[in-house]
């Protein structure tokens, strides 16, 4: 019985010992496994980060480059070709609307009107004397337009007179030989004498430059007589090297250009004088001599109805002939059809000219810029928009100005399609003068809002397209989704219009923001 004691009570006391045992087993396999755990355990997330809702200005902007340009610009021609008599302003010139600029030798226009006149008298008097019966002064006078009317048609079917053909066989000979002088390159008795006179600059730069060494170091150098020789002798020099290299290149393309144009109206004007009558100009003097014919047979015959109605069409065709006439006198004549400043005159007196334009006039009391921005920029070039114009010849001045509009298509600049746009500009905020040409930087202001409740970009969460919202740190530390209306943007911040306040903490994520 005693030993049966004693095995209860040695069993009694391993159901006590044995679970200590196994729990501070537990316990240091869980501290050696966690410590070992915490050893290798990867490194943590980065913390959030978080930005202020601030108040703060924020404009869109994009930018692009152009030119000056007159608001208004013509190119005026002659309506019909002709010998340039005078060329009566020069560029720079003022002009007033309607002013004549220019005039094309009138002789033959005004022997055209002179004759117009007296046709249109003699077919009044016609008319006046067949109403009140012929007499002998109406069959004088119809006889009269009768010789008139053969002697132009003598004129058109007799040929060119040796001398006329003499006169255009030089004229196209003088022609040809300034034009050969041209391509044969430069003279060289010219390029002789602007090396000599390169050569005789620069013996005098160096003269100078030595006479300036000696006094160089003194205080008052710049002041002295030595200096203003060298400036001069070194202006000599640029301006004979700059006459040597012109020289040496020989004429420009436009003046060889404007030489076989010359050789070209003579080879034409020698042709015309070889050729037979032109056949419609033949055909017209011939109906006119026939016309005149009828009119003095009608006349010696006795008038009757027919007559008197012939003889009122006359007048009113002999009338239109004036008319014509005048209208061709008038076209001699280049006249300013706005007030504004020459830009341009392409000929000179004893030149025969064409229908192509010969002077430029322009409005240059307003002007407006022509610009090109990208074509990402599309959306800021709106008209309206505000832009700042700084020119590249006046860096420390900005001119304000306005989008007036937008061309429809793109264009090619420099290789790369563009959006070409034009804008105003405010000359009266600086009291300078401005070329029309100047190049200029221009800075388009898309938007901006002055205070507006600015986050970072960051922060922002597009929902959709168009639709946003943000993580809103709460007193709590836990975050809130808010929907915001989102206003202007930059590559920075975002305009908040609704949703937060100032002051208020949102989540940027883990990008640190300042």
């Amino acid at each position: 019985m005693k030993q049966v004691g004693k095995k209860k009570r040695r069993l009694s006391w391993l159901f006590i010992v044995l679970p200590l045992v196994v729990v501070a087993l537990a316990a240091g396999g869980w501290y050696y496994f966690g410590q070992r755990a915490a050893a290798t355990k990867t490194p943590a997330t980065p913390a959030l980060q978080t930005a202020k809702v601030r108040t703060g200005d924020i404009t869109i902007t994009a930018s692009g480059a152009g030119n000056l340009l007159p608001a208004s610009e013509t190119a005026l021609a002659f309506r019909t070709s002709g010998l340039l008599a005078q060329a009566a302003v020069k560029v720079g010139d003022r002009v007033e609307a309607g002013q004549v600029l220019a005039r094309l030798d009138d002789a033959d226009a005004r022997a055209q009107v002179a004759q117009a006149e007296a046709n249109l008298r003699l077919a009044e008097l016609k008319l006046a004397d067949l109403m009140a019966g012929a007499d002998p002064a109406a069959v004088a006078a119809a006889r009269a337009s009768l010789a008139a009317a053969q002697a132009d048609l003598s004129r058109l079917i007799t040929p060119a007179t040796a001398s006329e053909l003499l006169g255009a066989q030089e004229n196209l000979r003088s022609t040809q030989e300034a034009l050969a002088l041209l391509l044969a390159g430069p003279d060289p008795a010219k390029l002789t004498a602007a090396r000599a006179t390169l050569t005789l600059a620069e013996i005098n730069v160096r003269a100078a430059q030595a006479a300036y060494d000696k006094i160089a170091d003194r205080a008052d150098a710049g002041a002295t007589a030595q200096a203003a020789a060298l400036w001069q002798a070194t202006t000599n020099y640029e301006k004979a090297a700059a006459d040597y290299e012109t020289v040496q290149a020989g004429p420009a393309a436009d003046v060889i250009t404007a030489a076989r144009a010359k050789v070209a109206v003579a080879k034409s004007q020698l042709d015309a004088a070889k050729a037979a009558p032109d056949a419609a100009a033949l055909k017209a003097a011939e109906a006119k001599v026939a016309q005149t014919q009828a009119q003095l047979d009608a006349l010696l015959a006795g008038p009757n109805a027919n007559d008197s109605e012939a003889a009122r069409l006359s007048v009113t065709l002999t009338r239109y002939s004036l008319e014509n006439a005048q209208r061709a006198l008038n076209n001699t004549q280049l006249r300013a059809p706005i007030s504004g400043t020459v830009l341009a005159v392409n000929a000179e007196a004893g030149e025969t000219v064409g229908t192509a334009p010969i002077i430029t006039v322009a409005d240059l009391s307003a002007s407006q810029l022509r610009f090109w921005v990208e074509e990402s920029d599309l959306m800021s070039v709106a008209p309206g928009n505000p832009v700042q114009i700084v020119f590249d010849a006046l860096p420390d001045l900005v001119f304000a100005g306005k989008v007036l509009r937008v061309d429809p298509s793109l264009v090619t600049v420099e290789g790369t399609s563009a959006v070409q746009a034009w804008a105003s500009i405010d000359l009266a905020q600086h009291p300078v003068k401005l070329l029309s040409g100047l190049t200029a930087e221009v800075e388009i202001i898309a938007g901006e809002a002055k205070g507006a409740l600015l986050v970072p970009v960051q922060a922002l969460r597009e929902l959709a397209p168009g639709s946003y919202a943000v993580f809103v740190v709460k007193a709590d530390g836990q975050l809130e989704m808010r929907p915001v209306t989102v206003g202007l943007r930059d590559f920075a911040n975002a305009q908040i219009i609704s949703g937060l306040a100032k002051g208020d903490v949102v989540s940027t994520g883990t990008v640190e923001t300042k």
